[in-house]
């Protein structure tokens, strides 16, 4: 299957944040988008059970100066076995000069034996604001399939005003050495990498994110050649991972400083 998610959030003629481009099409779908103060929210999510072999999803989004937009999902994503072939999924993601966007979705579970390939590029204009999370379980460990994925693939490039500020390419299997390494102290270990740009980034944020590393939650933080921070967790399960998330991100929200707003619809 062929999905696409085109999202073009821009003022409309009172001002207000709103999706003034939209095209989506199966398996995609988004609810009815929200506001709150202001901020546009919009759910997107994979309708169907998730990613089989074959399955192709290209992703675009767009915020335009002026214009404000969190994008979430209400559910975990998933990848299923593939006996052959792989899944991939494409983004593309562009924020304006004084845009802002908030990118937060929720857990991706590989199943035992998925292939899957992902790919994201992010350009950011000078004064964009921007906030990315990215949350990796090792499978259905409930169902005894930590750690039996075939492949996890991952490329990511992250410009600012027009310089590149953040790469990395990444591919995990069960067997490779950085994974082994995570299971080792984590046998049931989740992973999540969160991206901040368009603020000035204190020393003493850095350091309350710090505060957090935890022996059952591995935190770290660090600047990039531009405003812009990196941080990287490493927990023992999915539920000190999203308290760790939780945090930061109020620790975030708070640096930008904006009220932070919820993910699901009161």
């Amino acid at each position: 299957m062929k999905g696409c998610l085109h999202l073009v959030c821009g003022p409309d003629f009172g001002g207000r944040s709103a999706l003034i481009g939209q095209y989506v099409n199966a398996p995609m779908h988004i609810s009815k988008p929200w506001w709150e103060e202001g901020l546009l929210i919009v759910n997107a999510i994979n309708c169907t059970a998730g990613l089989f072999s074959g399955d192709v999803i290209d992703t675009s989004i767009e915020v335009r100066s002026g214009a404000q937009m969190l994008v979430t999902s209400s559910s975990a994503s998933r990848a299923h076995r593939m006996p052959s072939g792989m899944a991939a999924v494409r983004q593309s993601i562009r924020v304006a000069h004084g845009g802002w966007l908030e990118i937060r979705p929720a857990l991706f579970i590989p199943h035992a034996g998925s292939n899957y390939f992902q790919e994201t590029s992010v350009l950011l204009e000078s004064a964009a604001r921007f906030l990315w999370f990215e949350t990796f379980a090792p499978g259905r460990v409930a169902s005894g399939e930590a750690w039996q994925f075939t492949r996890f693939e991952s490329r990511f490039q992250l410009t600012y005003d027009s310089r590149p500020i953040a790469r990395e390419t990444y591919s995990l299997t069960p067997d490779s050495p950085s994974v082994q390494a995570l299971r080792n102290q984590f046998p049931n270990g989740c992973h999540a990498t969160c991206y901040a740009a368009g603020a000035d980034f204190p020393g003493n944020l850095l350091a309350a994110i710090s505060v957090l590393h935890h022996p059952a939650c591995w935190i770290g933080c660090t600047r990039l050649d531009g405003p812009a921070i990196a941080i990287r967790l490493a927990a023992a399960d999915n539920l000190w991972l999203s308290r760790a998330l939780t945090s930061i991100r109020d620790l975030l929200h708070g640096t930008f400083g904006r009220a932070v707003p919820p993910l699901r619809r009161a």
